[in-house]
């Protein structure tokens, strides 16, 4: 997914939402059936970038971000018709921070650090309440995040309504967020002092459908619309000035086939279209197989393998010049280059009666050879490499 943040911040809230995703495996979106049971889950995670590319970074310090996440969910039933959720998540953030990228004298692209460790933290709490009716649900949430630099509230409605015998299910969501930027350091740069207390609005909608093809196979497809406004730059990096607008649109189609009479097995496909008016188009391809195995009575283990192709094309302001012109847009920001990128992954679960134990693991590479449709001439040596490791434990009551 492009990114759309300013700095760690964005980092530490996609890592977030990453494990997030894996609590637990079985874990399934509401359906019109409200759950009769609790949970309390426990899930710890770190998130480890590749070091810079020695030979084309200017200062000594080539680490990058290390992330450490922990979380806390806690899910109930409240009487006939309610179902609440709420999460606790607590991350810590350290390594340098990619600052500028430009072509030297003999063209090559050389990156430029913070040259110093970075070392925040981020705290963030959500609370959901879902109300279940005969054919449909309607759910609420509310969210809150803060670290030293970076403050967002954010509030959200989604409902589901399920028609033709249930066979075939409408999503829509609707959310919207008010962040707050104040960066570390102001006296460092007139950037960051201009950036201090400033704002940016974000608005999201989506809306779509579920239908089930036969006892075996399931699609889903969508469309979303998200609008960011307000200070949309990176006050960390150097010449970096974005419109104070971006527009994205995304389109997506999900494929579930169930194997065999037990759903023993299961194949996911996903695939996403995004553009925005950035100029950034982007696609992606996940594969999932999902293998269940009975061991003995109330035990199962299940094994997720994961792989996901992405490719994105270059913002139309993403330029490698040391001193663009001021009254330009500008950025140097890899996440807005053309490149391409690859995960490997896998998740497995491990439930004894009500208790499941769960443990996760992806590697990402991405670079600009792996663009493949668009490859650019120009390196790109900011593109993030990463691993993450998960392990996590879910009690239902």
């Amino acid at each position: 997914m492009a990114a759309t943040d300013q700095g760690p911040s964005s980092r530490m809230k996609a890592v977030g939402a990453l494990a997030l995703a894996a609590i637990p495996l079985s874990q399934n979106a509401h359906s019109a059936v409200q759950p009769d049971y609790g949970e309390v889950a426990v899930r710890v995670s770190q998130y480890q970038e590749d070091d810079s590319p020695a030979e084309r970074t200017l200062y000594p310090v080539t680490e990058r971000f290390s992330i450490d996440v922990n979380q806390l969910r806690i899910a109930a039933p409240v009487g006939r018709r309610w179902y609440l959720e709420t999460e606790l998540v607590y991350e810590t953030l350290s390594g340098a921070s990619p600052m500028q990228t430009y072509k030297n004298e003999d063209g090559q692209s050389v990156l430029v650090t913070s040259g110093a460790t970075i070392d925040e933290e981020r705290t963030q709490g959500s609370f959901s309440a879902t109300h279940y009716f005969s054919e449909g649900t309607l759910g609420l949430m509310l969210a809150s995040s803060s670290e030293n630099d970076y403050e967002s509230l954010a509030f959200g409605m989604n409902g589901t309504l399920e028609l033709s015998n249930k066979s075939t299910t409408l999503q829509g969501s609707w959310s919207m967020s008010n962040d707050t930027i104040n960066p570390s350091d102001p006296e460092i740069s007139v950037v960051r002092q201009e950036a201090t207390d400033a704002k940016k609005r974000s608005l999201s909608i989506y809306e779509g459908v579920t239908q089930v093809i036969n006892r075996r196979i399931v699609v889903q497809g969508g469309v979303g619309y998200t609008r960011h406004s307000g200070y949309l730059s990176d006050p960390y990096k150097f010449e970096d000035r974005r419109p104070s607008t971006r527009d994205q649109v995304t389109a997506n189609i999900s494929y579930r086939q169930y194997l065999y009479a037990g759903r023993a097995a299961a194949l996911h496909l996903d695939y996403v279209w995004y553009t925005d008016n950035w100029g950034i188009r982007s696609q992606s391809l996940t594969t999932k197989w999902v293998q269940s195995w009975q061991l003995w009575s109330m035990t199962t283990f299940q094994l997720a393998p994961m792989w996901r192709y992405y490719r994105q094309t270059e913002a139309s302001f993403y330029r490698l010049e040391q001193d663009p012109p001021d009254n330009e847009f500008s950025s140097s920001d890899a996440r807005l280059s053309s490149y391409g990128a690859t995960s490997l992954g896998v998740e497995a679960e491990l439930k004894i009666d009500m208790i499941s134990l769960t443990a996760s693991y992806e590697n990402y590479m991405s670079s600009t050879d792996l663009g493949i449709l668009q490859k650019s001439n120009d390196e790109a040596p900011g593109l993030v490499s990463f691993q993450v490791w998960g392990a996590g434990i879910t009690w239902r009551f």
